[in-house]
């Protein structure tokens, strides 16, 4: 199977810098998959699951949200947080949530405490899974 050179990056670290077969993300509008030979694109990465194929095996990660570039065979995600699966402690993660939706009923920032709720969500997924 082709491949392409994914990398993906937060402030923190350099969490992917390897060949890959598919990269599937959290877009805007629902989820985008990546292929060896993609077209070119821009686009802004929700909170929510990332997938990564790599000689047919497959790794997730919780994405906090971000940009992802694809251009000539190469892809590179600019994450605000990312982690993998056996790196979330699901019980904080449900803490969180716990704490998103209390504070989503009480602010004026309902943006704000929604998104928190969707990152928590979205690292239940992938956490939960392994947890």
């Amino acid at each position: 199977m082709k491949s392409f050179r994914l990398e993906i990056v937060t402030p923190e670290r350099t969490v992917v810098s390897e060949d890959v077969e598919s990269l599937v993300v959290p877009a805007q509008d629902g989820y985008l998959g990546v292929l060896a030979g993609h077209a070119p694109l821009l686009c802004m990465v929700r909170p929510g699951q990332v997938e990564v194929i790599k000689e047919g095996k497959g790794r997730r990660f919780a994405v906090g949200g971000g940009y992802l570039e694809v251009s000539a065979n190469r892809a590179i995600l600019l994450a605000d947080a990312m982690e993998e699966s056996h790196e979330i402690d699901v019980e904080r993660a449900r803490k969180a949530l716990e704490r998103a939706m209390t504070l989503d009923a009480r602010v004026k920032d309902r943006e704000g405490a929604e998104s928190a709720a969707e990152r928590a969500r979205a690292r239940l997924r992938v956490g939960g899974r392994h947890g």
